[in-house]
């Protein structure tokens, strides 16, 4: 069993010196890795004002498995993140997935997820004080049978560092950073729009069909956005303005 106290007072000790998010990303991915975890994830979603939906991601996945994430709009269609909310205790991907249920995009994103080394995933859910939903999922080093009993053997440890985690996160950190009105002024209205329809998976082509512009107009809302954010690709713009919480999806 790995119900070391000792591992818990390190990570409590390291969580309270946390004081940015990649320092809150490396106390929670190296944390994870120490008992044989290769990826660690914490997703929380807050609901605005209209009910659209505003993601905050911190993991250690790598970017471009971010960015096809993001690019493919898989966000979207994720039957792992629509668990969550329906299953109030940690559970095995495997067990809330069934394949034979799938459409052909979802096959498709887990068969990439596999390829990029992120399979056999463990997440326990989180409910916070105002009923917003936060996840924080383990990937094991090994595949199969070695990887869940290693979920087995360290769940409990898990489960305590996940909700100490998701406690410290959840600090006027990243509380800012979701809902700062100064940030989200940095985007107009139509650039929010236009990266809101991009991250859903949609080509400029049909953005702007569906907001009844003209692709070139999509495009320069689009380089806009990306200049603001400081970003080298609408895809990176994406993924920048929906960790902000600059676009709710």
């Amino acid at each position: 069993m790995h119900d070391r106290p000792d591992d818990l007072a390190a990570f409590y000790e390291a969580l309270n010196g946390a004081t940015t998010t990649g320092e809150l990303t490396a106390v929670l991915t190296s944390a994870m890795a120490r008992l044989g975890f290769r990826h660690a994830c914490y997703h929380v979603v807050r609901l605005d004002a209209t009910g659209g939906r505003m993601p905050y991601v911190l993991h250690n996945y790598g970017n471009s498995w971010a960015d096809h994430y993001f690019r493919e709009g898989f966000l979207e269609i994720d039957p792992v993140l629509k668990a969550g909310p329906v299953n109030p205790l940690p559970f095995h991907w495997n067990d809330v997935v069934n394949a034979d249920t799938l459409n052909r995009d979802q096959t498709r994103m887990f068969s990439d997820a596999r390829e990029a080394g992120i399979r056999d995933g463990y997440s326990i859910p989180i409910v916070g004080p105002h009923q917003d939903q936060a996840t924080v999922t383990v990937i094991p080093d090994e595949a199969g049978d070695a990887g869940r009993r290693l979920i087995e053997d360290c769940k409990h440890l898990v489960h305590v560092m996940a909700f100490y985690f998701d406690r410290h996160a959840r600090s006027p950190l990243i509380n800012e950073r979701l809902s700062s009105r100064r940030q989200k002024s940095l985007l107009s209205p139509r650039e929010q729009e236009v990266l809101r329809w991009t991250a859903r998976g949609k080509t400029s082509s049909e953005i702007a069909e569906i907001l009844e512009l003209s692709t070139k107009s999509v495009e320069f809302h689009l380089d806009n956005a990306k200049k603001k954010l400081g970003t080298y690709s609408k895809t990176h713009a994406v993924v920048k303005a929906l960790t902000l919480g600059l676009v709710a999806m």
